[in-house]
């Protein structure tokens, strides 16, 4: 039992959040490929380019209030930037990111977009509220685009909405980085600029209770005159596996949202896409209130737009900010772990890019300093999304 502790609770796998997104993010790198090589998603890409395409999808993620408004402040903290400004939007969608850089100001705004339904979309709504001749749709992937669509050098500010749940469940640094390398000019903007990473860990035994019962299907030990108890060590190992979405209470918490340690992540400083081929940090927990048998360590993050306004506005998906698409995700040790109270509490977090390509593998390791006991998760496909709960973002 101690060994499942957690584990999802929903037995169908969902499409991540930000999916559609990858419609434009098929590159890792802006080397050729080889045979047998595999660009970013596109074993999978077919599937996100139908799902996003349909304007259900869109309306999903236009009614998240917290994500758009938050792009919407930092835009228009934006504006003595924007004013006359050549803006790249990578994966516009709906073309809101693109209009509302235009209503800012902004010259010119290219607004990539590779799934045809969506360009299209882009292109009807930008048209229809007066942006003719300053918003172009770009209908194509990102490492597609000519130097006679987008000339080299020619980008002021790069927007960009390529998230996914604990920010980087999904390849989105990497365009971000090569659209930087490719059209940015020297001493341009990119928005965000900053992410910070957030952890906090948990301990729930009702969560526990619950997920324990749902998966209890591979205990019959009569099932048509057959034992499927065998199977049991294979499906905890697989749900412990498992990113689970959940929309998680801040009183929850062993350390609460506004005191959990964070990392923080350059989003403008690479120049080399490679470099986000593998993401790790190290991170010390204050004191807890109380004791505590860690179950596992919930994680979110904060966009940051460093480089307008006094104050840079920043878009957060915190348990104890405004819901949104992302909500919170919940890592699941691989044992319980005691922890007094004043214990120095220690997580390490290590990211890799998969095989394919197409996502982020994450290992956490939080260990007990004061007794020398550690526990583990991972390794969690950070977009293998389970949901036990849907964020209400309307």
């Amino acid at each position: 039992d101690s060994a499942i502790s957690c584990a999802a609770a929903m037995s169908v796998q969902i499409l991540s959040a930000r999916a559609r997104r990858l419609s434009v993010v098929r590159l890792a790198s802006a080397r050729p490929l080889v045979a047998g090589q595999c660009r970013c998603f596109s074993r999978r890409i077919d599937g996100y380019l139908q799902y996003y395409g349909k304007l259900k999808s869109q309306e999903g993620m236009l009614r998240d209030r917290a994500r758009v408004a938050g792009y919407k402040a930092a835009l228009e903290a934006a504006g003595p930037l924007l004013k006359g400004a050549t803006v790249l939007d990578i994966g516009t969608g709906s073309g809101i990111l693109a209009m509302l850089a235009a209503r800012g100001g902004a010259k010119k705004v290219y607004a990539v977009e590779a799934s045809p339904p969506m360009a299209r979309l882009a292109s009807r709504l930008t048209r229809a509220n007066g942006f003719v001749g300053t918003v172009q749709v770009v209908p194509k992937h990102l490492e597609d685009i000519t130097d006679e669509e987008i000339p080299p050098g020619s980008v002021d500010i790069i927007v960009s909405e390529l998230f996914s749940h604990f920010l980087v469940g999904e390849l989105g640094l990497q365009a971000v980085t090569v659209a930087k390398r490719r059209f940015l000019r020297t001493g341009g903007l990119i928005l965000p600029a900053h992410a910070h990473m957030m952890l906090s860990p948990f301990e729930d035994k009702g969560l526990c209770a619950e997920l324990r019962a749902r998966h209890k299907f591979w205990l019959q030990s009569d099932y048509y005159g057959f034992d499927l108890s065998a199977a049991w060590p294979l499906a905890e190992e697989q749900l412990l596996r498992e990113n689970i979405l959940d929309v998680v209470p801040p009183s929850s918490l062993l350390i609460a949202p506004e005191d959990a340690p964070r990392h923080v992540i350059d989003l403008a400083g690479p120049d080399d896409p490679e470099a986000w081929r593998k993401i790790s940090f190290e991170v010390e927990f204050p004191r807890r209130s109380k004791d505590a048998v860690i179950d596992g360590v919930c994680g979110w993050w904060d966009a940051v737009f460093t480089g307008v306004g006094e104050e840079p506005p920043v878009l957060s998906t915190s348990p104890s900010a405004p819901t949104t698409v992302w909500a919170q995700c919940r890592f699941l040790l691989d044992k319980p772990l005691p922890a007094a109270a004043d214990a120095k509490l220690v997580a390490k977090c290590e990211m890799k890019e998969n095989k394919l390509k197409e996502s982020y593998v994450l290992w956490l390791e939080l260990t007990n300093k004061t007794t020398g006991k550690a526990s583990r998760a991972g390794p969690i496909e950070l977009s293998d999304v389970y949901a036990r709960s849907l964020p209400k973002v309307d």
